[in-house]
C-alpha cells in the first residue's frame, strides 16, 4: 500500500513541475527570440528548480535541518542552489550563443545568474511552504516525504 501511495505522490510532483514549466514558458516566451530558445531556457531552469527542491526536501532537511544544524543547512542549500543555477545558466548561455549569437551585454551572465538564483530561492521556498502546509493540514500524510 505504501508503494502505491509513494508512486502517486511522485506522479503528482512531476505533474506540478510540468505545470510550473508551462506557466513559465507562456509567461516568458516573448522575451526570447525563438520558441526553441524559450523552451530551452524554461526547461533548464525548471529542471534545476525541481532538482533543488528534491535535494532540499529529501537530503538537506533530514540531514541538517532536523538535526538542528542550521548553519550547515543554509550553507549547503545556498551552494546547491548556486551550482544548479550555474549549470542551468551554462546550458542557456551556450544555447543562446549557438542559436542566436553572443550576448551584447558584457555583464549579462552576472545579471542572469542573480535573477535565476533568486528564482531558484523563490521556488525552493515555495515548495517548502507547500509541503509544510500540506503536512499541517493532512496529519494522515506525515509519513510522506
Amino acid at each position: 500500500m505504501g508503494t502505491v501511495c509513494a508512486t502517486r505522490w511522485i506522479g503528482w510532483r512531476h505533474l506540478v513541475w510540468v505545470g510550473v514549466g508551462l506557466f513559465w514558458y507562456f509567461t516568458t516566451r516573448d522575451f526570447h527570440p525563438t520558441a526553441g530558445l524559450a523552451t530551452i531556457v524554461t526547461a533548464s531552469l525548471v529542471a534545476a528548480f525541481a532538482v533543488a527542491v528534491d535535494v532540499n526536501h529529501f537530503v538537506l532537511i533530514p540531514r541538517y535541518w532536523r538535526t538542528r544544524r542550521y548553519g550547515a543547512y543554509g550553507a549547503t542549500l545556498l551552494g546547491t542552489m548556486a551550482a544548479l543555477t550555474a549549470l542551468a545558466l551554462t546550458v542557456i548561455r551556450r544555447s543562446y550563443f549557438e542559436l542566436h549569437g553572443p550576448d551584447a551585454d558584457p555583464n549579462g551572465a552576472y545579471k542572469h545568474f542573480a535573477i535565476d538564483l533568486f528564482g531558484m530561492a523563490v521556488h525552493v521556498a515555495g515548495a517548502a511552504g507547500i509541503v509544510w502546509l500540506w503536512r499541517r493540514t493532512r496529519p494522515d500524510r506525515r509519513g510522506l516525504n
